[in-house]
C-alpha cells in the first residue's frame, strides 16, 4: 500500500513538472542561474519555442544552482486583483432652527434680524448654499452668512436686485453638528403691508 501511495505522489509531481511559466530558478543567494548562456537560453528555450536545452550546450555550470525552463501548460491559471475601498458617507443634513419668523415695523423704519440659525452635519467635503427669495429680500439692505468658530467664512450679499445667493463649495464636514447663522439688515422696510421672504439653505456632498 505504501508503494502505491509513493508511486501516486511521484506521478503527481511528474504531471505538473512542465506546467509553469517559462523562466529560470534562483539560488539561495538570490543570484540568477548562469548554467546556460543567453544565446543557448534564447535559441533553445524561448527564441524558437520550448526546445531541447541540451542541444549545443557546452557551458559548465559553476554557481551551484539549477536552471529550469518550463512551458506553461493546461491546468494552470493567472490571477489579477483590483483592490477597491468604499467609504460610505453619513447622510448630509441641514436644518433651520426656526421655520417661521414674524416681526413688525412701521413704514419707513430700518430693521435688523440677527442670528437666524442653521445647523449642518455630515462627513466629507460639501457645498453649502443660501438663496434669499421674495419681496422682503428685494428691499434695500444686505445679508451675511457665517459659521461659528470659523466654519463657513463670512460672506455678504447686497439686497435690492432680486434673488441673491451665497455659497461655499469648500466645506469639510467631520461629523457632529456645525452652526451657521444668517444676519439681515434692511435699510428701509418701505410702505405698509405684508412682505414675504424665504431663505432656502441647501447642502450637498462634493
Amino acid at each position: 500500500m505504501k508503494r502505491l501511495l509513493l508511486l501516486g505522489a511521484i506521478l503527481a509531481i511528474g504531471a505538473t513538472a512542465f506546467a509553469v511559466t517559462e523562466g529560470v530558478s534562483y539560488n539561495g543567494l538570490g543570484k540568477p542561474d548562469t548554467m546556460y548562456t543567453p544565446v543557448t537560453y534564447e535559441s533553445n528555450a524561448l527564441g524558437n519555442g520550448f526546445g531541447d536545452i541540451t542541444t549545443n550546450d557546452n557551458a559548465v555550470h559553476k554557481d551551484k544552482a539549477v536552471n529550469i525552463f518550463r512551458r506553461k501548460g493546461r491546468g494552470w491559471e493567472d490571477k489579477a486583483a483590483t483592490h477597491i475601498l468604499l467609504n460610505v458617507l453619513k447622510p448630509i443634513k441641514i436644518e433651520s432652527e426656526v421655520d417661521f419668523l414674524y416681526t413688525q415695523a412701521v413704514a419707513g423704519d430700518g430693521l435688523n434680524i440677527g442670528d437666524i440659525g442653521f445647523r449642518i452635519s455630515g462627513m466629507g467635503p460639501a457645498a453649502v448654499e443660501f438663496k434669499f427669495h421674495g419681496e422682503l429680500f428685494n428691499l434695500p439692505g444686505k445679508v451675511t452668512v457665517k459659521g461659528h468658530n470659523g466654519f463657513f467664512p463670512m460672506q455678504t450679499a447686497i439686497l435690492g436686485g432680486g434673488t441673491e445667493t451665497i455659497v461655499d463649495n469648500d466645506i469639510m464636514l467631520y461629523g457632529g453638528m456645525k452652526e451657521i447663522e444668517v444676519d439681515a439688515y434692511f435699510k428701509d422696510v418701505g410702505k405698509h403691508g405684508l412682505k414675504f421672504g424665504v431663505i432656502v439653505a441647501r447642502a450637498e456632498y462634493q
